[in-house]
């Protein structure tokens, strides 16, 4: 899915999706589907959050983690919608300028997650419990990694998975994050 996101020519498209029809074109399809469930998920789970920190007084850090979810989700439906577009087209079809766009609507989401989980950690990091800071550990560890990524595209996985992590553990411990 990255090696799409950050595709710069039919070439590269070619490389992982193969020439339509093929069997890594519908795989790719099934992935975006999967990916609006995802995102919506991310999403809710950020509202939930940024509740909670607004009734415990926290109402510039909740405001920020909303509005920069709100971009993130913006940002990844449409990163979906021309992946499918891509992915229904022929290699021949394939333009530069929708692959540009494609790449720039990818990186603003990978930015705006990456902010998202920066705030997140913040509020954590500020915690006594060790397994607050360890979600603020993976929350910084994660957008740090996926800015990596964005220069060298095969690490961005490994940031988005734990800024995941971070999140995870940050909602399974929304009680104490509120309380303390």
């Amino acid at each position: 899915v990255v090696a799409l996101q950050m595709a710069r020519s039919a070439n590269d498209v070619e490389a992982v999706l193969g020439e339509a029809p093929s069997p890594d074109r519908e795989v790719m399809r099934v992935k975006q589907y999967v990916d609006f469930g995802l995102i919506a998920g991310y999403f809710g789970l950020a509202l939930v959050i940024g509740a909670a920190l607004r009734r415990n007084g926290r109402r510039r850090m909740a405001w920020l983690l909303v509005i920069v979810a709100i971009l993130a989700a913006f940002h990844d439906v449409r990163e979906n919608l021309i992946t499918l577009r891509v992915v229904n087209l022929g290699l021949s079809q394939v333009t530069t300028a929708m692959l540009d766009q494609l790449r720039l609507i990818s990186i603003g989401k990978w930015v705006f997650l990456a902010t998202a989980s920066v705030v997140l950690a913040v509020v954590t990091a500020r915690q006594r419990a060790w397994y607050l800071r360890t979600a603020a550990a993976l929350g910084f560890a994660g957008a740090g990694l996926t800015v990596a990524g964005l220069f060298y595209n095969s690490i961005l996985v490994w940031g988005g998975l734990l800024m995941i992590l971070g999140m995870l553990l940050s909602a399974a411990t929304l009680k104490v994050i509120t309380h303390e």
